[in-house]
Order: C-alpha cells, then sequence, then structure tokens
C-alpha cells in the first residue's frame, strides 16, 4: 500500500456520500406481461389524389399541372422549387403555345420572381425557363407585363446580394435577345443601375461618380466593369435600333394635312389612294407631337446620362492602360483584358454618336457640339495618345480557332491576324466624327495633324494590308470610310490634309477583293461619293474620274448587282461627259452582255436589262421596251 493511504481516504469519501434509494416497483400481475402483436389498418388519403383531372390538361410527369408548380415555386424548400421549374420546362418545351395564351401573366410573373432567389441553381433554370416563355410572343402580347420584366430586372441589378447582382446581367441578356423593344421603351428606368453597379456617387461635397473599387466576388474589378460595359453596350444597340425603326416608320407613315380656313365649304370624304388596314396603337398619346421616341428616352435624359457615364469610361480605360511599347512597331502592347474592355468602350462611344445623330434633330440643343466640346479633349488624351494598340501573344487566340486546321501553311496567314483592328478602326472613327462637328459653317475648326496624320496614316496602311482574315471588321470600316468621306472631308481639306492617297488606296482594294459582297461593300461607300454633290474637294480629286471612267467596265463582267445597275444609271446622269468616251467604245458590247448578265438581287431580270441598254439613250436617243 502507498505511503499516503490513498485507498482508505477514498472508501472513506464514499461512505460519506448521501445514498438514493431506489423506489421498488410492483411486478405486473401474470398473464399481463405479454407483448400484444395485433395491429389496425387505416387508409391514408391525399387531397391531391381525389382531384378530377381533365384528359385535355397539361400535366408534368408527376401528375401536377402549371397552377400546382406556380404554387410550388414559392415553397420554402429550395429542392421543391428546382423540381418545379424543371418541370415547368419541360411542359413549356412541349406545349409552350397553348399554355402562353391560357397562363402567361402568372408564368410571367412566378418565373421573373425567381431571379432574386437565394439558390444560384435555381436562378439560372429560371432565365432558362424565361427564355422558352418570351420566344414565341409578339411584342404587342408583352406589352402589358412590361413593367413586371422591368421591375424585377432593377430588383435584381441593384439588390444587396453581389451574386444576385451578376446574374442580373444574364437576365438582362435574356431580355436582349427576346424582347429588346420593351428593354429600349424602358431605357430610361434601367440605364442608371448600370452606374450604380460599377460606381458609387460621391458626397454632397464632391458631386459626381467614382468608380467601386473592391467587390465581394470572385471577379475582380477590371472583369466586373468589362461585364457591366458588355451589356450596356448591348442596350445601347437596342436603343438605336428602336430609334431607327421609328424613324422608318415615321417616314413610310404618309399624313394628309387639310387646312381649314372660312372659303372651305367640305371636305373629300374618299380620296384616290389604294386602301389598306391600319393597325390601332393602344399606347398613342393624345398630343400627336410627342412622338414614340420619346418613350425611350429623350435629348435631355440622354445628354444628363452621357455626362456620368463617360468619366468613368475614361477612368476605366486608364487603369488597363498599356505603358509598354511594342519594340517591333509603334503600337501599345494590351493584355486581354484590356482588349476587352476597349472593345466595350469603343462600342457604348460609336452607339451613344449614332443616338447623337438621330436626336440630333429633334432636339432644340446641338447635342453633337455639345458632345464636342465635353468630352473630345479629354478623349484625344486618354484613347489616342498611344493609339494604335496591339495585343501581345495576338497568334495565339487566332490559332486557337483553326487548330484542327492540317496543312501546315494555313497557320502562317495567322500571324498577320490583328486582334485590335476593329478597335483601332472604331477609335479613328469616333476621332473623325468630332472633327467633323462645328457650330458655324464659315468658321471651320483647326485640327490637330499629328493626330489627323496619325490616323490617315493607319487607314492607308491597313487597306494596303488587306487581307481575307480582315473582313470580318469591314463593317467597322465602312463605318470609317463613310464618316470620313461624307462627313469630314471639306474640314479636312480646309486643314490641308490630303485624301486622295486614302480615296485611291479604296479603290484598289475594292478592286483586288475576290468576294463580291466585299466588293459592293466597298462599292457602296465610293458610291456614296459620287453622288453626293457637296463633295466638291473629293470631286476635284483625278483618282475620282478614273473611277467613273471605269464604270462601264463593270457592265462587261459575267456577272453584277442591281444596285450596281442603278448607281451606274445615276452616275451617267451626274457624271456624263467623264463616263461617255468609254461608253461609246462599249456601246455594242455591252448592249450584248446585257442579253446574258447574270443579275444578283433583281426582282425583275427584265427591267434591270432594260436599265442597262437605257444608258445609252444620251448618246443615241434610243430607248428600249
Amino acid at each position: 500500500m502507498g505511503k499516503g493511504h490513498k485507498h482508505l481516504k477514498h472508501l472513506k469519501s464514499e461512505k460519506a456520500k448521501v445514498k438514493l434509494k431506489a423506489k421498488k416497483t410492483k411486478q405486473l400481475p401474470k398473464g399481463l406481461n405479454v407483448t400484444d402483436a395485433t395491429f389496425k389498418v387505416k387508409k391514408i388519403v391525399i387531397r391531391e389524389q381525389l382531384k378530377q383531372r381533365d384528359d385535355t390538361e397539361i400535366l408534368s410527369k408527376r401528375k401536377l399541372n402549371v397552377k400546382d408548380l406556380l404554387s410550388r415555386l414559392q415553397h420554402h424548400n429550395s429542392t421543391v422549387r428546382q423540381e418545379a421549374i424543371r418541370e415547368l420546362k419541360e411542359i413549356l418545351s412541349k406545349h409552350s403555345l397553348d399554355l402562353l395564351n391560357l397562363q402567361f401573366g402568372s408564368l410571367l410573373q412566378g418565373i421573373c420572381a425567381l431571379s432574386l432567389d437565394k439558390e444560384r441553381s435555381i436562378r439560372h433554370d429560371s432565365f432558362k425557363v424565361l427564355s422558352l416563355i418570351l420566344g414565341p410572343v409578339s411584342n404587342n402580347q408583352l406589352n402589358p407585363h412590361c413593367d413586371v420584366l422591368i421591375s424585377y430586372l432593377r430588383c435584381a441589378m441593384t439588390h444587396i446580394d453581389p451574386r444576385i447582382k451578376e446574374d442580373a446581367l444574364l437576365l438582362l441578356d435574356i431580355l436582349v435577345q427576346n424582347c429588346s423593344i420593351v428593354l429600349a421603351k424602358n431605357s430610361k428606368k434601367v440605364l442608371p443601375n448600370f452606374l450604380d453597379m460599377i460606381c458609387r456617387l460621391h458626397t454632397e461635397m464632391k458631386p459626381g461618380r467614382q468608380l467601386i473599387t473592391t467587390l465581394n466576388t470572385k471577379n475582380t474589378n477590371v472583369k466586373w466593369r468589362i461585364k457591366v460595359l458588355e451589356r450596356l453596350a448591348t442596350m445601347f444597340s437596342s436603343i438605336v435600333s428602336f430609334y431607327k425603326s421609328q424613324q422608318t416608320i415615321s417616314s413610310n407613315a404618309s399624313a394628309r394635312i387639310v387646312h381649314v380656313n372660312k372659303h372651305t365649304r367640305y371636305l373629300p370624304v374618299y380620296v384616290n389612294t389604294y386602301f389598306e388596314n391600319c393597325e390601332i396603337d393602344f399606347e398613342q398619346r393624345d398630343n400627336l407631337k410627342e412622338s414614340s421616341v420619346e418613350k425611350a428616352l429623350d435629348a435631355e435624359e440622354l445628354m444628363k446620362y452621357v455626362e456620368a457615364l463617360m468619366p468613368l469610361i475614361y477612368d476605366s480605360w486608364i487603369e488597363v492602360c498599356p505603358d509598354e511599347k511594342n519594340m517591333d512597331s509603334s503600337s501599345y502592347l494590351i493584355t486581354a483584358e484590356a482588349l476587352e474592355l476597349l472593345k466595350s468602350a469603343v462600342e457604348i462611344m460609336q452607339l451613344i454618336i449614332e443616338c447623337i445623330d438621330i436626336l440630333n434633330i429633334e432636339c432644340d440643343v446641338n447635342m453633337k457640339y455639345w458632345f464636342k466640346s465635353n468630352f473630345e479633349e479629354v478623349y484625344v488624351k486618354t484613347f489616342l495618345s498611344k493609339f494604335p494598340y496591339n495585343k501581345s501573344g495576338t497568334s495565339g487566340i487566332f490559332l486557337a480557332s483553326v487548330r484542327n486546321r492540317k496543312r501546315q501553311e494555313d497557320f502562317s496567314v495567322d500571324e498577320s491576324y490583328d486582334a485590335c483592328l476593329a478597335h483601332n478602326l472604331g477609335l479613328c472613327q469616333i476621332y473623325i466624327w468630332f472633327t467633323a462637328i462645328h457650330c458655324d459653317d464659315k468658321i471651320l475648326p483647326k485640327l490637330s495633324k499629328t493626330y489627323s496624320t496619325s490616323v490617315l496614316k493607319y487607314l492607308n496602311e491597313k487597306l494596303e494590308n488587306w487581307s481575307s482574315t480582315h473582313n470580318i471588321v469591314l463593317p467597322q470600316l465602312i463605318k470609317l470610310l463613310r464618316t470620313l468621306f461624307l462627313k469630314a472631308s471639306k474640314i479636312w481639306y480646309e486643314n490641308n490634309l490630303d485624301l486622295s492617297e486614302t480615296l485611291q488606296t479604296v479603290v484598289n482594294t475594292c478592286c483586288s477583293q475576290s468576294k463580291k459582297e466585299i466588293q459592293l461593300q466597298l462599292f457602296s461607300a465610293i458610291s456614296d461619293i459620287m453622288l453626293d454633290h457637296t463633295l466638291h474637294e473629293l470631286h476635284r480629286e483625278r483618282v475620282f474620274k478614273e473611277i467613273i471612267s471605269t464604270l462601264p467596265s463593270l457592265l462587261l463582267k459575267p456577272r453584277i448587282h442591281e444596285s450596281t445597275i442603278r448607281i451606274i444609271n445615276k452616275v451617267v446622269l451626274r457624271y456624263r461627259h467623264w463616263i461617255q468616251k468609254e461608253l461609246v467604245a462599249n456601246q455594242n458590247d455591252i448592249i450584248e452582255n446585257a442579253k446574258k448578265i447574270e443579275i444578283i438581287g433583281s426582282e425583275d431580270e427584265k427591267q434591270s436589262r432594260l436599265m442597262v441598254c437605257n444608258l445609252f439613250y444620251f448618246l443615241d436617243a434610243q430607248i428600249y421596251y
């Protein structure tokens, strides 16, 4: 035993504890201590099973109709909501037209509400179902429910949860794809939310907006701004398309105005016009002077929004602006993120310019001069000071798209691919548009020869080295050429900037192209120069006369586009003395070729062939029928 007598002490402490006496339980009498194995059976009745389903009713796999599924979309369990929306997706993929005719409003309300759901998978499934709902629906059917779409979109874009705010951009993609007109009409409600997603307001002492520098998501600041600016560009594209459609409608609508005075005794009820069906516009306002274009975004609202947006675009580009110059050329190297940001910034600025060109006619203020005076100087300093740009490792991106090609010689073309070509041309077009704006016709603005010369040098260089890989950016080139020749040429000539070399390069590029579609687009831009009687400086160029004199040679080819024939007819009326020599020399050949030439895009080939033959009316006064 140990010296401390620990065992005895432990026994003594145990004896000193209070002992609890156990309660004596009475034993069951004999015969009752037996387990009873008998049980009763009762039928379980579910109320859903008592419902009588119509044979024609559309049901899901679990025999649930649309009303039942819509009620389950509001269930507290996320699994129930997930299953309900998947069953709705299956039903809509098979019976979309039948369901949309009967329950369109309830379906739209229930699905749009899930865009704010806390579960990411449910939100993404709701976008897929919403696309199925909006796809077959016309704008007239959607007009009464547009407030539902816009309200949920704005709630998602301004949500406190950053994950829901990110997915709001996916919801916007669905709306742009299926109902861009609705977005354009409500653009003044949606556009301010784009600013709130990438910036915050200053204090009262410092008015204005400041870019957000932190974001509680996996995205970096630059990636998040790129996503927002990409959607903003699609939003402006919808607005421009809506403006153009309204202009087309107003130009086609012929209104007959009758002025009534004291000498007017009667008004004719019937007139000698064709009868046609006229649709009633229930959204038309009482004031006839207010057009439907004003519903989208009027001039004052656009100016206010652009005034807040443009500094944010400049600041966003300054953050990613390159500092390293390419050693092989004078271009600045930019990263992949910078390239995406530049693409969105250029597209937004070009669309703003298109909006200003459309609204400037109806606005009391000269919007073009306002935009020029406020943003041209900062634009030149921010974007053109390091122009042109080039992407580092350009060939790698293009090689990925042609990885499956077998021939090794195909990869040699990829080295000439310029990922920044479209954006550099867009920057040139914006600068040229700025130079074409002036408030007084007598006093023309003075241009910076440094930037103007660099723009012309870049344009001429790209035109001389134009290849088939560049055809994807041809619309951007055509927009640039139209702005340069049709809008800014007069001011450029006044500042001693010669455009003859550029015009000659455009003609050479047009003639060297093998694809007819590309030739046609370039020839369309050249023909606009021919038909504009105000471009005196361009018409004096020797290149211009050579272009016109070669037009009869197009009538000797095996095929020609119908629009080219019409252009040649107009040119003959205006510049007969320049084209007469070639027409006389090839008169018989052209008339014989008109009988067998293939005419593309003609609705009446006989009439198009007669147009070719009647070009010689001014030579021999003979008309062909």
